[in-house]
């Protein structure tokens, strides 16, 4: 459909309309003519032989009754006469084969062993017919029938017969489009034509024919009166345009004048944003020095010669005057900062004194020109920025050395702490063992429970001590780096575990030569607690695996430990690397919640950091990383792990 509108000529475009309703037409009609006749050459067919089939159970009723096959047979024979029916058969009415009939023996496998239920089929080369015989309104057999249907034969037929009348309708439809062409386009086709030669040859004088009194007359009409105005437009526009091009060559050659004026402005203004100076080959100021003199307060007189030095700070003139004469000398660029008095606010201000040596061709120094910038406000603030990292610095320097004071009392006073308090949890502890040895046999069973209880707090009170000062000393620890070998560690550890618990089911997984580089100390307690915990929350579980290994992450190698034990729900995951804080209950779990905060502390110190993926009843992983900055490989693995 696009494709036809796109079709430049409207001759064509008229053309292929009426082709298009015509088929259009015709393709609805024939599929309406085709579907219709074919659906009743079907009910044909179907009647035909649901009459045929009436017949047969007429004739073979009795023969039925009395299983009188020969003239079931005979009832069939009677098909002969019928050429487009194949094969026919007669049921009792079990469904068992009474009688059987088939015009060639080719179509004897086409009959059912089996009566089947009542029913048609028609398919696009045959017919297949199942119908009850009935005696008295009971169902005393049935007939079967397969006959040629035709409709493939029917289909193609009528197909042909829609093609030809297609075609001839297609065939008057062009002949009553030429017709059309030659009553409505052409008129059209010669304004069309006109309209080109105008617009070729910018000829606005040229008219249409009129040769009809319809639409297309008064189009031509039309187009003849829009020739005529513009052709006045034309004439009205042209004289316009030499009155316009007459005023922009006056307005560019204004703007012109009015940028040149702007650029001479403009380099005045930059050139006075500055404070300027000229002096002579030998550096001595000449007499007109206006921005100088604006600045400084001094005068002609004052600042003539090298009197310009006396406006520069007493502290900074002597140096100036030496660098001054040096660059005077050598004919060379010359900038130096120093402080220069300004007369308006009565004080010596920053400046950037720059100069630059006007040379001739035979490399004579003829004048010397210069800027003087006022960095005041820039130099003040860049002299309170040191001041202020100075003093920050200092700061930080006492603040560090209040935290080392305070380190160590925190570490005197948590080995006092934990001295003091293992003493009576050792007499707790010990007393209450006593109790149960010397005097168990007078305590009942809840007074028996209520001491185990106690022993329990006690042990438990102690263990959380021992974790305690190992956090507090795995964040104070100095680190020693080395290479090492986390895979042997990770052997080492699991192997003591397993000495400890002989009687568990783990298969343990540890990928070869993983190889780091940190504190073997700290590194082997992180594993410690990494695989204790592994071991620990896979103890209900009938095979236990644990597996140590390392893959890279968005990059960067990582090291996990998993396991397929208890787990946890990730939304807790926040809580778990905070000290005491348990994700199960310690009746099922024993531990003190500390673990896991010694690990991110030790990995911290490290430069990685450390996280875990889990679920419910799935186990977990705990990934890992190490500063890869610092990461060695190194040849003799078994000596890194010393």
């Amino acid at each position: 459909m696009k494709a036809i509108f796109t079709l430049r000529s409207i001759r064509h475009k008229l053309l292929a309309g009426v082709l298009l309703t015509t088929a259009t037409a015709l393709l609805i009609l024939g599929t309406i003519f085709i579907a219709y006749d074919l659906k009743d050459y079907r009910n044909r067919i179907v009647d035909e032989l649901i009459t045929q089939a009436d017949l047969i159970s007429l004739g073979s009723t009795a023969a039925l009754q009395f299983e009188d096959r020969e003239t079931a047979r005979q009832a069939l024979s009677s098909l002969r006469l019928r050429r487009e029916i194949s094969a026919a058969a007669i049921y009792d009415k079990d469904g068992k084969l009474f009688a059987r009939y088939y015009s060639v023996p080719a179509h004897i496998v086409d009959i059912p062993v089996q009566g089947e239920r009542q029913g048609i089929e028609v398919g696009s080369e045959t017919v297949r017919l199942f119908r009850p015989i009935y005696s008295d309104q009971e169902v005393v057999g049935s007939v079967f029938l397969l006959a040629q249907s035709g409709v493939s034969a029917r289909t193609v037929k009528v197909m042909l017969i829609f093609v030809s009348i297609a075609v001839l309708a297609l065939l008057a439809s062009t002949l009553l489009s030429s017709w059309l062409q030659a009553r409505i386009t052409h008129p059209i086709m010669e304004v069309t034509e006109l309209a080109r030669q105008v617009v070729t040859e910018r000829n606005y004088d040229l008219r249409a024919r009129r040769n009809s009194d319809d639409e297309v007359g008064f189009l031509v009409d039309a187009f003849n009166q829009m020739l005529s105005q513009i052709g006045l437009r034309t004439s009205e526009l042209e004289r316009s345009n030499e009155e316009l091009s007459l005023q922009i060559r006056e307005r560019t050659q204004a703007q012109n004048a009015l940028r040149e004026s702007e650029y001479r402005h403009r380099t005045l203004i930059t050139t006075l944003s500055a404070l300027t100076w000229r002096a002579d080959a030998n550096g001595d100021f000449t007499a007109a020095q206006t921005a100088w003199d604006s600045f400084t307060g001094q005068t002609p007189i004052s600042h003539s010669g090298r009197g310009w030095l006396q406006a520069v700070h007493p502290d900074d003139r002597e140096q100036i005057n030496l660098l001054w004469n040096q660059v005077c000398e050598e004919s060379v660029p010359f900038k130096q900062v120093f402080r220069l008095w300004y007369a308006p606010e009565q004080e010596y201000r920053y400046v950037n004194f720059s100069a630059a040596p006007l040379i001739d061709s035979n490399g004579r120094t003829l004048e010397w020109m210069g800027i003087v910038d006022d960095i005041h406000e820039r130099t003040q603030a860049a002299e309170e920025i040191t001041r202020l990292n100075a003093e920050l610095e200092h700061r930080v320097r006492e603040r560090t050395a209040e935290l080392e004071n305070a380190n160590r009392e925190l570490e005197s006073f948590s080995y006092s702490v934990s001295h003091d308090l293992r003493a009576p949890l050792r007499s707790i502890d010990g007393f209450s063992q006593a109790l149960l040895e010397d005097y168990g046999h007078q305590l009942d069973t809840t007074a028996k429970d209520y001491l185990d209880r106690v022993r329990n707090g006690a042990q438990r009170m102690g263990r959380l001590i021992d974790d305690m000062l190992n956090l507090s000393r795995v964040s104070r620890m100095e680190l020693v780096r080395r290479p090492l070998n986390l895979s042997e560690l990770a052997t080492e550890i699991l192997a003591n575990l397993q000495s400890a618990e002989p009687q568990r089911q783990v298969r343990i997984d540890i990928d070869q030569d993983l190889l780091a580089y940190g504190d073997t100390r700290l590194l082997q307690v992180a594993l410690e607690n990494l695989l204790g915990n592994a071991w620990k929350y896979t103890a209900k579980q009938e095979t236990s695996e644990i597996r140590f290994g390392q893959m890279e992450i968005d990059g960067q190698p990582s090291f996990f430990v998993s396991d397929n034990g208890a787990g946890f729900d990730m939304k807790y995951a926040d809580r778990l690397f905070t000290p005491f804080q348990r994700l199960h209950d310690s009746r099922e779990f024993p531990g003190t919640g500390v673990g896991l905060a010694t690990v991110q502390r030790v990995i911290r110190r490290h430069g990685g950091h450390i996280w875990a993926e889990s679920e419910p009843g799935k186990g977990s992983i705990f990934y890992f990383t190490l500063n890869p900055a610092e990461e060695l490989k190194h040849d003799t693995p078994s000596d890194s792990a010393g």
